[in-house]
């Protein structure tokens, strides 16, 4: 299982840096293939029958916001948001009007797209600012070393169990393990994108990131705990899917993207 982990680590990690560094059209399409993978994810959840989802009504809400970051019309936030909810009313309407569930799903419905791409989409907003690609892999790469110190702190010196009923096998051994790489991830990269980024900033930002990215984790847990399911899916091997791996970034991406824009940059 580690040897998988690490396999998939060394494949997509270069290949995620690299997109992330070149911005452009062919990250944000990877950004939002992605997104929509997250979607189809939590649209396919096991759940019960009368539960079942509707992933067109999730992916086309997650796009249509990732979309209004990407061509820079956020005056048509309200408008979009508005066909969201009205959307989702007609398919309530139209496909479970009749059945007892019918609110639980169109609230689940609205819930997935708005968060996953009112939430992702400032992993796009985060590579549109001055020197963005410092930003960013500053704000990802110290989100993912949290993870991953929480993994193997956690694995190695974990005795205190973080949340049993949710993620039984977190614990505050390996929470603070996560916050303290991921604080060092931070220190690091902004020694590495001087002067841009600045030593307070990067540690700061690991903090944040390092403390609040793992609520994501646990939330999508819950999710996963009511399907009865491991992972969303398979798609990454020895990681998951893709939602295994955004739940966090979601979060700290917007932790991140907010921090430098109050700020870091307001300093400048």
């Amino acid at each position: 299982m580690l040897r998988t982990r690490l396999l998939s680590a060394a494949v997509f990690i270069p290949i995620a840096v690299s997109l992330m560094w070149l911005g452009g059209a062919l990250y944000t399409a990877a950004l939002m293939i992605a997104l929509a993978a997250c979607g189809w994810e939590f649209a396919t959840l096991p759940l019960r029958p009368e539960l079942r989802l509707n992933a067109f009504a999730i992916i086309s809400g997650i796009l249509a916001l990732v979309s209004l970051q990407a061509f820079q019309l956020q005056a048509l936030l309200l408008p979009t948001v508005s066909a969201i909810l009205l959307g989702n009313l007609i398919v309530m309407i139209a496909r479970y009007g009749a059945e007892d569930y019918a609110a639980l799903r169109f609230g689940l419905n609205v819930a997935a797209a708005l968060y996953i791409g009112g939430l992702g989409v400032h992993l796009l907003a985060l590579r549109q600012l001055d020197h963005g690609n410092y930003w960013l892999i500053l704000t990802v790469v110290s989100t993912g070393m949290g993870d991953v110190g929480a993994y193997f702190i956690g694995s190695w010196l974990g005795r205190h169990k973080l949340a049993p009923r949710l993620s039984p096998n977190k614990t505050w051994e390996g929470y603070f393990g996560g916050v303290a790489l991921a604080m060092i991830s931070g220190v690091l990269l902004s020694a590495l994108f001087a002067p841009v980024v600045r030593l307070i900033d990067g540690a700061l930002i690991g903090v944040l990131v390092g403390a609040l990215a793992p609520l994501g984790d646990l939330g999508m847990s819950a999710f996963k705990r009511t399907a009865a399911i491991k992972d969303f899916s398979g798609i990454v091997p020895g990681h998951g899917g893709a939602l295994d791996r955004f739940d966090t970034l979601l979060v700290g991406g917007t932790l991140g993207y907010y921090y430098i824009v109050l700020f870091a940059l307001s300093t400048f």
